[in-house]
């Protein structure tokens, strides 16, 4: 009734290209955890090092979904973690975030990435905090209010990309607080 064998093979392509693209998004992700967790703690080394793993596993991956695009709903945390990483490893040793374009990524995959970085900026401040470099701490809030302010002029209808909007105005709040306690309460005394 049907082409059975050309069928089946087709089938194990395809559930194997699926299983693939899942498998590298969980590896882009876990990849994207160490370029943060280096980058934050100011080792570009090992941040470079962890970023190129990162980098040749998002080149499989969108190699994939373009042949595959039935998979990119499979592949859009992966890519999203991965634009988080790679902005924010870039916003920490050039203090630029870097476009799209540059990414090689979609509108909605990058402005969730990059929305991303409040939290991250946010860790970042309470390492400098505690190191006393207040100014450093602040010139992160300052990017966090202007990245929530950007992403708001954009305007979202997406309801996803709302709530990271919010997320990111949010963090912008926290680190003006964290910055108040640092600079107005006295420390150290008893």
């Amino acid at each position: 009734m049907i082409e059975i064998k050309s069928l089946y093979e087709e089938l194990r392509r395809y559930e194997q290209t699926k299983d693939e693209v899942v498998q590298l998004s969980i590896k882009v992700a876990r990849l994207s955890k160490a370029v943060v967790y280096s980058a934050i703690r100011r080792d570009f080394a090992a941040a470079e090092k962890a970023l190129k793993e990162m980098d040749d596993a998002v080149a499989k991956l969108k190699r994939l979904i373009n042949e595959w695009p039935m998979f990119y709903n499979s592949a859009t945390t992966g890519l999203q973690e991965y634009v988080e990483a790679t902005a924010l490893f870039y916003y920490l040793k050039e203090g630029r975030i870097p476009s799209k374009e540059e990414l090689g990524v979609d509108v909605y995959v990058y402005l969730m990435g990059v929305a991303e970085i409040a939290g991250e900026l946010g860790r970042a401040a309470t390492e400098e905090l505690l190191k006393k470099n207040v100014e450093t701490a602040k010139r992160f809030k300052d990017t966090v209010e202007k990245l929530y302010l950007d992403l708001l002029a954009m305007e979202p209808r997406d309801y996803e990309l709302r709530k990271k909007v919010d997320y990111v105005g949010s963090q912008a709040n926290w680190l003006a607080e964290k910055l108040f306690y640092a600079t107005t309460c006295k420390q150290g005394e008893s």
